[in-house]
């Protein structure tokens, strides 16, 4: 699942977060809130030298962060140092993303610096459309429903596709029609990532009580944070596991099954990754707080030896399925991976659904022989009007099928309709060949 925690202010004075304390052993990813705070609060105080020295050491953390590309931008032009504004800009305009660089109050003032106008030109062609030919929408889903998750029921040749807003599982038949799916008790959250287990004929599904399900009826109203096993034939519940005790504000999001039995779930809101055993009456903790900020979408490496595991905020995390230790996955140097909601791979690539950046688009990430960096990096779709808020999918008999406008548009952060009649959810294919 989305959930946005606003790091580009429009200005650079905007959005400061509270300052974190450092600890002893602080991650790269605390270090960049923290490093981020202490420059947003530096420039507040007019001390330009200090907010530089603290923005550059949190882009060293976690490097090619847009937002933070564009505050040190910002800051640059402010500061009198146009080159630097330029070369900070050029970055952004190389990792493939685009802004309004004419709007923008301090980067327009850069409109006599050498180089500008190529500049401009280079953001205006990453606005271009990418993969129009490859991209189909499959089914359309009308109403305002907010479809996070998709996947196949193989033996009864449907898709089951979860809504958030109407807190339910519905069956979508070859011919696009549609039925009720889930038999669950009223109070059920939003349903978010899903994973089917042919073998055991279940459906794994996580559960949340986010905005838009809690609208109108507060969350409170709803069960906390859940991950739930449904038959397949029956449409439902067997089983039902709470995360641990201990932990309030948790958000469940995406699913995985591993070749084993293991199934798990990331918690956006908490940072961590939880895992059900196949015989297990709990649910444990894999990957504790701390090291990730917004875990989403997760695949299983082709060894099964470790989970990749998409920060919403930092990139891509290879966590051993063993130890649950986390390591970051290097990238090329202008590797953008800041945003990525949805994980998939077919176990030669990873596909990487990102709505967090300008252009959303959908990447091809090829990793290297032992997946634990990423080699190259390929964008199959961008700027496409199919693709608004693409969350989640898998690879099926060659294409990846995809949540491909999702509906997140729709809705405010408290959960209510911004839009009377919404445009429908799209289910969509894309060929990755």
């Amino acid at each position: 699942m989305r959930i946005i925690a606003a790091i580009v202010a429009a200005g650079l004075l905007a959005g400061a977060a509270p300052s974190i304390a450092q600890e002893a052993a602080e991650t790269d990813v605390a270090a960049f809130y923290r490093l981020r705070a202490e420059g947003v609060a530096a420039a507040n105080a007019e001390d330009l030298a200090t907010a530089t020295a603290r923005l550059a050491e949190a882009d060293r953390r976690i490097p090619n962060h847009p937002g933070l590309m564009l505050m040190r931008a910002r800051l640059a032009a402010g500061a009198g140092q146009p080159a630097e504004a330029m070369a900070l800009a050029q970055r952004y305009a190389d990792a493939g993303l685009s802004m309004n660089l004419g709007g923008d109050p301090a980067l327009a003032a850069l409109e006599d610096q050498p180089g500008f106008e190529a500049l401009a030109a280079r953001i205006e062609a990453n606005r271009a459309p990418v993969g129009a030919d490859r991209l189909t929408p499959l089914f359309a889903v009308g109403g305002a429903n907010l479809i996070e998750s998709v996947a196949p029921d193989r033996e009864r040749r449907r898709w089951l596709a979860s809504e958030v807003a109407n807190r339910t599982i519905v069956a979508i038949d070859e011919d696009g029609g549609i039925t009720p799916f889930l038999l669950a008790p009223p109070e059920t959250g939003g349903v978010l990532g899903m994973a089917v287990d042919e073998a055991r004929g279940v459906l794994w599904a996580a559960i949340a009580p986010v905005p838009p399900a809690s609208h109108g009826i507060g969350d409170a109203s709803l069960p906390g944070s859940a991950l739930v096993r449904v038959g397949l034939e029956s449409g439902r519940i067997e089983a039902w596991f709470d995360p641990p005790a201990g932990r309030e504000g948790r958000s469940f999001g995406d699913v995985v099954l591993a070749a084993d039995g293991d199934v798990y779930v990331s918690d956006s809101a908490a940072g961590e990754v939880l895992v059900v055993r196949p015989d297990g009456q709990a649910m444990d903790v894999l990957l504790p707080a701390g090291a990730l900020r917004s875990p989403q979408g997760m695949v299983v490496t082709p060894d099964g030896a470790a989970l990749i595991v998409a920060d919403y905020s930092s990139g891509l995390w290879r966590v051993d399925r063993t130890s649950g230790a986390a390591t970051r996955l290097a990238a090329p140097a202008k590797a953008v991976l800041i945003g990525v909601d949805g994980l998939i791979s077919d176990g030669r690539a990873l596909y990487g659904l990102q709505n967090g950046t300008s252009p959303q688009r959908v990447l091809k990430l090829t990793p290297d022989a032992g997946w634990t960096r990423i080699e190259a990096i390929e964008v199959l779709a961008a700027n496409l009007p199919q693709l608004d808020e693409p969350t989640t999918g898998l690879v099926h008999e060659g294409e990846l099928v995809f949540v491909s406008r999702s509906q997140w548009s729709d809705f405010d952060g408290e959960g209510a309709p911004t839009t009377a009649e919404p445009a429908p959810a799209l289910i969509s294919r894309l060929r990755i060949d």
